[in-house]
């Protein structure tokens, strides 16, 4: 099945980007970044932020107001099903592109292999900017535990957001 990505939330003056690789079928259908209940980027940028995140505006709002860019390398594929492993015929969003238009971006950060080998192959060598591949905050992604996944992407956000 062919599939096409979201437009990025960007903030006026972000620092970080965090960069996804192909929303699920949930979140398609939503029309949502993650989407799908059990993913667990949400909930940790709810901790994180200390905020409570009840619709879909006021996680946007919490991307913008805490500086960051959330994307997705790729902007389009096919896919059946939502696993990152059943992805192929893949296109790459402009993220270079992105990246030089805000000269204030001072990391990356690939939530997941995925994203991260796309990342490394078709936009790092485009760009100079410090790039970091966290554990996937996918439900699939249980070889972690939660309280593990939780610090590992603190200690990431920190280095942006403090």
């Amino acid at each position: 099945m062919s599939l096409s990505s979201f437009k990025p939330i960007i903030a006026t003056l972000p620092k970080g980007m965090i960069l996804g690789s192909m929303p699920s079928v949930t979140s398609l259908a939503k029309q949502e970044y993650y989407g799908y209940r059990h993913n667990r980027f949400w909930k940790i940028m709810s901790a994180y932020f200390q905020i409570e995140l009840s619709d879909y505006q006021a996680k946007q709002e919490c991307i913008k107001a805490n500086h960051l860019i959330l994307w997705d390398v790729i902007a389009s594929c096919e896919r059946e099903g939502s696993l990152d492993s059943a992805i192929h015929d893949v296109v790459c969003n402009d993220v270079a592109s992105l990246i030089h238009t805000y000269d204030s971006i001072r990391l990356i950060l690939c939530n997941g292999k995925k994203s991260y080998e796309l990342y490394q192959r078709h936009i790092q060598p485009k760009v100079n900017i410090e790039c970091i591949c966290l554990p996937s905050t996918s439900n699939a992604n249980r070889t972690i535990k939660e309280e593990d996944l939780f610090t590992k992407w603190f200690e990431q956000l920190d280095r942006i957001c403090k």
